[in-house]
């Protein structure tokens, strides 16, 4: 309880009858002012000021998480993709939204490319073998201790939360679709494209990059998982290979120009 308020009252219909309502109006009003005046530091105190809104649950560290790696994923930079799959487990059988991390802008991160395509066949090769014991979980049950099990329904439930559930803020996934879309259209511009002139071109390239993992729209069912699966792996897999063959290459022209400084090629 505040005294003070409590005794307020009091006091100045003491000072009042004491003196005049006047005065004592008077004197109400200076010691106003002087705890106005008293208190006026605290404006610039930071835990007196208008609170920071909290950033997106998506976009935040919860308890009993790697604080490291989050934010590593939160700032966009790459993280071995058997951590994320952890970090994503982890949040959906705690009913926790996915981590969306942040899109850095092309300009940013354009001089690190080189960095990030080698980090690709890593990934590609580990999304290809997820695929291969996902499948071989499903069709074994529990009777296979080194693949993934999950019953059809525990897995579309996994991978529909993982990707737009409920929890999530569907206007940041939006917004990081977008993001995505302008570093593509950054990149194909800066390496050589003209993403303005043969849109028909880049579109079907895309299409042609990127199939179809499902039929109609986004959502899994256990109708579409294995489907849904054997798509992805097959995407997984061609990527996969290409950068083996292009690394074998890169490899047989470096030696082959070792020994044949001058040869046709």
């Amino acid at each position: 309880m505040n005294f003070g308020m409590a005794l307020a009252p009091w006091v100045f219909g003491l000072l009042a009858d004491a003196t005049s309502t006047t005065a004592a109006i008077i004197t109400g009003i200076c010691f106003s002012v002087a705890a106005a005046l008293a208190n006026a530091p605290l404006m610039r105190h930071p835990l007196m000021g208008k609170q920071a809104p909290k950033p997106p649950a998506q976009k935040r560290i919860f308890k009993g998480e790697d604080e490291e790696i989050v934010q590593k994923m939160l700032s966009g930079s790459y993280v071995d993709p058997e951590l994320t799959l952890e970090i994503a487990k982890h949040r959906a059988m705690n009913g926790m939204p996915t981590v969306v991390p942040r899109v850095r802008p092309y300009g940013e991160e354009k001089e690190t490319l080189g960095k990030l395509a080698k980090d690709a066949s890593a990934t590609f090769e580990f999304r290809r073998e997820l695929a291969d014991r996902i499948l071989a979980g499903l069709a074994s049950g529990k009777d296979g201790p080194e693949n993934l099990e999950f019953s059809k329904e525990e897995l579309v439930q996994f991978l529909n939360t993982v990707s737009r559930g409920d929890n999530q803020d569907q206007e940041l996934i939006h917004q990081a679709t977008t993001d995505l879309g302008v570093w593509m259209g950054d990149y194909l511009e800066d390496n050589g494209y003209s993403p303005h002139t043969a849109s028909v071109l880049m579109k079907q390239m895309f299409m042609t990059a990127f199939p179809r993992l499902t039929d109609d729209g986004p959502e899994l069912t256990e109708e579409n998982i294995e489907e849904y699966l054997i798509r992805n792996r097959r995407v997984m897999n061609s990527y996969a290979e290409h950068k083996k063959k292009t690394s074998l290459l890169g490899i047989f022209a470096q030696n082959a120009g070792g020994y044949h400084g001058h040869g046709w090629w």
